[in-house]
């Protein structure tokens, strides 16, 4: 539960931290993505386990996904602190049903 908030706090707050600069949606939505993924890449390094976003789990999807929801809101003139709790709470309870439903991504054999 920790996880999927913090990944839904902390790529809004990448998301935010580019639009400072007055980057391209594209450049804040992968700013974002970085965001709030690495936190888990430095939690489960040290943790000595393979971070989740390294596995077959939906991390970063989650994020771009919402990272797109955002600009998309704001396109539609939804006011922009209730455009950041909707993606903070849409990639909130994504995450949550994914992990509940062992939801993975296809996996490819070469």
């Amino acid at each position: 539960m920790f996880d999927s908030l913090g990944l839904g706090l902390f790529t809004m707050l990448g998301i935010q931290k580019g639009i400072v600069f007055g980057l391209s949606p594209g450049i804040c939505i992968a700013l974002g993505t970085i965001t709030g993924c690495f936190g888990g890449i430095i939690r489960d390094t040290l943790l000595n386990t393979i971070p989740i976003i390294f596995r077959k789990e939906v991390y970063a999807t989650v994020c771009i996904m919402g990272g797109i929801l955002y600009f998309s809101l704001l396109y539609f003139n939804l006011k922009e602190d209730l455009a950041k709790v909707a993606v903070i709470a849409f990639i909130f309870t994504v995450r949550v049903v994914v992990v509940r439903y062992k939801v993975t991504l296809p996996k490819f054999g070469y």
